[in-house]
């Protein structure tokens, strides 16, 4: 073998390695590239449906106020909750819809906290027709409580701490 051969057959390793290389970074960006979609789309769903929650929530309060300073018999509280239930429904309704259209980008363990809340959003208006002030305040109690553990476990779900303290470090 003479010189010219040996910097033929070189340069043709050379070159498969540069092309195994740019097909390896090629994957990697593909697969981080995903990834940040994924995060992003699963962001973008845990925000729409804790501000839906977080929004129905405070608005359930009002039928805690109604149960509670309710004076009257029986007939006149179930017209009363006829008027108001209709509106409380929706929003857990909204919540609802919210949950399907999401849900096939929810973590497991997410998706049935989230599926909890929802029956317990829907529980909460249909239990206040029984107009026990008990029971709908604790059932309030309850939702929020749903609603913090809901944002917790979604805080571990996208390394929220992480993110966050890898932000701090960036930017001092």
């Amino acid at each position: 073998m003479n010189a010219s051969n040996i910097i033929s057959i070189l340069s043709l390793l050379l070159s498969i390695l540069a092309i195994i290389f740019s097909i390896f970074i090629y994957i990697n960006d593909q697969k981080r590239n995903n990834q940040d979609q994924l995060f992003q789309e699963k962001l973008n769903s845990y925000k729409e449906l804790m501000g839906i929650a977080k929004n129905t929530y405070s608005k359930l309060f009002d039928v805690v106020d109604y149960v509670q300073y309710f004076n009257g018999d029986p007939k006149e509280w179930e017209k009363r909750y006829q008027k108001f239930s209709g509106v409380y429904y929706g929003l857990a309704f909204e919540f609802k819809y919210c949950l399907s259209k999401n849900s096939f980008i929810l973590q497991e363990q997410i998706f049935l906290k989230l599926k909890a809340l929802e029956l317990s959003l829907i529980n909460f208006v249909t239990s206040s027709s029984h107009q026990d002030s008990e029971i709908s305040f604790e059932a309030y109690e309850d939702i929020g409580l749903q609603i913090e553990e809901i944002e917790e476990l979604i805080k571990i779900d996208l390394n929220i701490n992480n993110l966050n303290h890898g932000l701090k470090q960036r930017i001092n």
